[in-house]
């Protein structure tokens, strides 16, 4: 039996989750969080003191088994071959030799999700993405290019639209929200004209914090706020148009759909209208809760590698 260590890497958008086993079904060897290494939110430079800080632990656990060790990465904005080459290269000078693979995060997710690398997954967090695998076995995707085009679905779009709303409220264009007063509390804010200055001011858009008071607005729609049903039920039929886009990428109406991200996980409403709407559109999708978290998707990928 080949002992080689699978060091899988979940880089999210707040913290990176390393585990390490010999065997996808084996024994947890290492499991442990450490900072965000999404080189969106910290930069380039921001990624190697936090590579380093991951290879310190690790050798510290295992010496020169890491040497031979495989490393999967999955991390959010990995899409192109230069962002590829960014991570390894980052990896290399933190002190990593074994082999390295570097994906982007909603594949490890696809492949913790559905058991192996096969059917389709969809993630709706702060942003959106659907991926699939098609007949030939190539990795295939409808959205998730960012929140000024796509990410429908999400917790950014969701956010936007809110304080969309606030505002059309303030200029008296539609009728008073019940959202309106948690929002301004949420961003300590005094009156609904401070959101210039939050969305305005700065020299990037405040993506994470605007996604960060979806929860309140997926609450007012739950409450029957009119409000919030037309945002949260106009993002949840673009989440809808996302998987028919990949079903026809993909030559089949008939997959299973993983889901991840946060609004899918942690709200059961949102869970369930998406799952309810889907099966009008495609009604031989199975939408599924995942079998395996993302960072296990990472180490059945390195598995291949052995």
């Amino acid at each position: 039996m080949d002992n080689r260590l699978i060091i899988g890497m979940d880089g999210g958008g707040t913290k990176t989750r390393v585990v390490v086993k010999e065997q996808p079904d084996g024994e947890t060897l290492f499991d442990q969080n450490f900072g965000t290494s999404n080189y969106n939110n910290i930069g380039i430079e921001g990624l190697r003191p936090i590579f380093q800080e991951i290879y310190k632990a690790l050798i510290s656990c295992f010496a020169e088994r890491l040497n031979d060790a495989i490393l999967v990465l999955g991390s959010a904005g990995i899409d192109r071959p230069k962002d590829i080459e960014i991570y390894l290269s980052a990896l290399r000078e933190s002190g990593f030799t074994c082999h390295l693979e570097v994906v982007n995060d909603a594949e490890i997710a696809l492949v913790g999700g559905n058991g192996s690398r096969k059917d389709a997954l969809i993630i709706a967090g702060t942003g959106s993405i659907v991926m699939g695998i098609d007949s030939k076995g190539k990795t295939i995707r409808s959205g998730g290019w960012g929140g000024l085009i796509s990410d429908e679905g999400g917790g950014f779009k969701i956010g936007l639209h809110a304080i969309a709303a606030v505002m059309q409220e303030h200029d008296k264009v539609i009728a008073p929200t019940t959202f309106t007063k948690k929002l301004l509390a949420h961003f300590q804010l005094t009156t609904p004209e401070d959101f210039v200055d939050l969305l305005y001011l700065d020299k990037t858009i405040p993506v994470d914090q605007v996604a960060s008071c979806a929860p309140i607005i997926l609450e007012a729609w739950a409450n029957g706020d009119e409000a919030a049903r037309t945002i949260v039920e106009t993002e949840l039929e673009k989440l809808v148009r996302l998987v028919v886009g990949i079903s026809k990428q993909m030559g089949s109406e008939k997959f299973r759909l993983s889901v991840a991200g946060s609004l899918l996980i942690k709200s059961s409403d949102y869970f369930n209208a998406l799952k309810e709407k889907l099966s009008t559109a495609l009604p031989q999708v199975e939408v599924s809760v995942p079998l395996y978290d993302p960072v296990i998707g990472a180490i059945i990928i390195g598995e291949q590698y052995k």
